[in-house]
């Protein structure tokens, strides 16, 4: 099976990492073991024959490796690609949408920009298929959901609003896709209504942090260190390649925060 990227965009963790927004309580991460993790990440993607642009650390923004959040790459029938930069919810994130702004003008053929009250970050934006699932919450609301809905329905996507309850920072904190048609998640979303069509993988409790994997089409990436969800995977047919993701789990974030793909 081929990638179903050519390019990914990754930031140099910054020094002050552990500065940055985070509900986790485990600590500050150990700088050394979060580059040495992130260096990992960025092979696995080469592995994948994903072309990956590193980016320099921006040190005013400790949360800046989390590159998703500042924009959605929307795939464009005939193999082109367009941006929607976003609105951080959070408005210490603000800033990174302008760090990220140049990158990715290089490279799409159009740039779209949220306008006004809108709130979006791309941690809340799952894409299956031809539709884009997209978190409600306390760092993406519906004015965003809006603006975002239609831009990508000028490229023939579907979008559908999936407002949760906080407690999480992003929809993709505890859902993901571990292939074209089956979903991971945490028991709060088994039984969401948006989902029903999907095969599901639901992760037990205590191990909510697995359920963010990252799926390239060619391979599965999947948090190292939650033996019950692996054994899950393993019983489902899934052959998923491991990576720990200890120091940025201290900062709740997860595989698929750490690059923009397209």
């Amino acid at each position: 099976m081929k990638s179903l990227y050519k390019n990914a965009i990754v930031r140099t963790p910054s020094h002050n990492l552990g500065h940055g927004l985070t509900g986790a309580d485990l600590g500050c991460p150990d700088m050394e073991l979060t580059h040495a993790q992130h260096l990992e990440y960025i092979k696995y993607l080469e592995t994948r024959d994903i072309a990956v642009t590193v980016l320099d650390a921006v040190e005013e923004f400790p949360d800046s490796v989390f590159v998703e959040d500042t924009a959605v790459m929307i795939p464009v029938d005939g193999g082109g690609v367009v941006a929607f930069l976003t609105c951080p919810g959070a408005k210490s994130r603000r800033g990174e949408v302008e760090q990220i702004r140049a990158s990715v003008f290089g490279v799409v053929d159009e740039v779209f920009n949220m306008d006004g009250e809108g709130l979006m970050e791309g941690g809340d934006v799952l894409l299956m298929g031809k539709t884009y699932f997209v978190g409600i919450d306390s760092r993406t609301n519906y004015d965003g959901f809006g603006q975002f809905e239609k831009v990508a329905g000028r490229f023939g996507y579907a979008c559908v609003p999936v407002p949760f309850d906080n407690g999480m920072p992003h929809l993709k904190t505890e859902l993901s896709a571990l292939n074209s048609d089956t979903l991971i998640m945490s028991v709060r979303f088994a039984d969401r209504k948006e989902f029903s069509g999907y095969k599901k993988v639901v992760v037990p409790s205590g191990e909510e942090y697995a359920a963010n994997c990252l799926f390239v089409g060619n391979g599965l990436l999947v948090p190292a260190g939650f033996p019950v969800t692996a054994e899950l995977l393993d019983k489902n047919g899934f052959s998923p390649d491991y990576i720990d993701m200890s120091e940025f789990q201290k900062m709740d974030g997860g595989l698929t925060c750490l690059s923009l793909r397209w």
